[in-house]
């Protein structure tokens, strides 16, 4: 026996044992469709990790006209839309040289997303954790949210607080998640719900709280400011110029910056909440159990379209 394993790697209890590194994804329950997330176990233990996007955009792009780019670059982000369009919207009417446009209806559909993200992502939850009624319940909230007037999501803002109040009476759900996802103190390029969560408690039950108090917030700032529009570009003309636009998506700030010549986008550059967030994967899940290992990515939010070539 000592002859057979004695070229083995030890395990942390001392045990010889074949280490496999095994795939998750790009299609796996509780993990996105186009993340693949390749993991060496030791028995049900992680020795190392990482993530990879299968899906992820490159920024080289040739020339097209503004309104062609807006719809590219959100047909690529399919998790949030929106925010991308928006983005885009922005960065190109400042390369065109107008100002900041006052109204409140780009915000309020940015908001809206935010909000129908934030519940994909709980059924994305309960669908890895098993907690039938928390895919449901999001995803059908989700679906109702995704178009709704501001009227509609005032009525259906007692079903999303109903939703925040069951989850927090789950004691198996808080109790499979706390303690999970503990980000490193040395964790660098934290964006969005991530990094918000990570002045609290840090680990994957307050990212989870942090994304129920955004939907709370987004819903009174829809309230408040009007009816949600999807954002179009305002007249451009043949303008030339160079833009930079800043906007917290979902998943966390993006940035954008394009070249605009005689009203077409020859160049840009674009910087993602993703991008920095896949790098943390190898941290969370070295030394924890599989289970725990799979909470813990899960808890970032991660959208492979969103992580940049």
């Amino acid at each position: 026996m000592i002859e057979v394993t004695k070229d083995l790697p030890r395990s942390a209890d001392g045990l010889a044992m074949d280490w496999l590194e095994v795939p998750f994804g790009p299609v796996f329950p509780g993990l996105p469709g186009g993340l693949k997330l390749t993991l060496t176990l030791d028995g049900d233990g992680v020795t190392e990790g990482q993530a990879t996007t299968l899906v992820g955009m490159a920024t080289e792009a040739e020339t097209m006209d503004a309104e062609t780019f807006i719809e590219c670059l959100s047909a690529a982000m399919p998790l949030a839309a929106v925010s991308y369009r928006l983005l885009a919207c922005v960065a190109i009417e400042r390369a065109a040289g107008l100002e900041d446009d006052p109204a409140t209806a780009r915000a309020c559909a940015l908001e809206r997303e935010r909000i129908a993200s934030h519940l994909g992502w709980l059924a994305q939850l309960g669908r890895q954790l098993g907690f039938v009624w928390l895919i449901h319940r999001a995803s059908d909230l989700q679906l109702k949210i995704r178009h709704a007037s501001q009227a509609r999501l005032t009525e259906l803002e007692p079903a999303l607080r109903a939703l925040a109040t069951r989850i927090g009476r789950t004691p198996l759900l808080r109790a499979r998640m706390r303690g999970i996802g503990l980000l490193p103190a040395s964790s660098s390029g934290l964006r969005g719900p991530v990094a918000r969560a990570a002045g609290g408690a840090g680990d994957a039950w307050a990212r989870l709280w942090q994304r129920l108090a955004e939907i709370t917030t987004s819903i009174e700032f829809i309230k408040a400011n009007g009816e949600p529009e999807l954002p179009t570009l305002r007249t451009i003309g043949h303008a030339s110029g160079v833009g930079e636009a800043i906007v917290e998506t979902p998943r966390g700030e993006a940035q954008l910056s394009v070249t605009l010549e005689h009203g077409q986008v020859k160049s840009y550059n674009l910087d993602t909440a993703c991008s920095h967030h896949i790098g943390l994967v190898a941290k969370l899940v070295e030394g924890r159990e599989l289970g725990d290992a799979l909470v813990a990515v899960g808890s970032l939010d991660l959208s492979p379209w969103e992580v940049i070539a």
